[in-house]
């Protein structure tokens, strides 16, 4: 006999993105308008994802599964969560649905296992990383988006040589350079990604 779903739960997992009998977070824009678009990732989905992951860490160590249609965002907001991912005790995957472009692909490579839905796209690229156009400020913004962007080359050239070991700064540089996409079987060949929902590696 199938167990009854708690009502409660549904709420929380409709309003807070948690559901908590299956260890199951939602990350998504807190926003979507026909105006301004989606928020992406923003201060409010790194609050929501962190206390999320708080609460199921706090419970127990068993998997997590984070889904995410993220279409990129804010650096640090993002860093944030990578940081929660990457430090959080239980085992955690996240199954990429639609987006994990620019920020989004980031932090996927946070989990222990990082899956693509079938028809999921991936997209790497250098991005803006905060520079704004103030005279006073832009010379310590280029020099922090410098910082940024060596981070987040050792990070995916770590990632490509699990699977590619003479892999070449360079070639990762001309992906970079450009809105590179990447289809769910791509990301797995590069080695940013680890199997395809609903498929097993051979």
């Amino acid at each position: 006999m199938s167990k009854r779903v708690n009502r409660d739960d549904i709420d929380k997992f409709h309003d807070y993105s948690i559901y908590i009998p299956k260890r199951t977070l939602y990350m998504g824009s807190e926003e979507v308008g026909v105006e301004h678009g989606e928020s992406g990732t923003d201060g409010m989905m790194a609050e929501r994802m962190i206390k999320n992951l708080t609460i199921l860490e706090g419970m127990n160590s068993e998997p997590i599964t984070i889904l995410m249609n993220n279409i990129g965002g804010d650096e640090y907001h993002g860093f944030a969560i990578y940081d929660a991912i990457r430090a959080c005790k239980s085992p955690v995957t996240i199954v990429a649905m639609g987006h994990a472009m620019s920020m989004g692909s980031i932090i996927l490579q946070a989990a222990d296992e990082r899956v693509m839905a079938p028809t999921a796209s991936q997209m790497i690229h250098y991005g803006t990383w905060g520079i704004h156009d103030h005279a006073k400020t832009t010379q310590q913004w280029a020099k922090e988006g410098q910082r940024i962007d060596k981070w987040m080359e050792q990070m995916y050239l770590t990632k490509i040589r699990e699977k590619h070991p003479d892999f070449k700064l360079k070639a990762l540089e001309k992906m970079l350079n450009f809105d590179t996409f990447l289809t769910a079987q791509e990301s797995i060949d590069l080695g940013l990604a680890d199997k395809i929902l609903g498929e097993e590696n051979e």
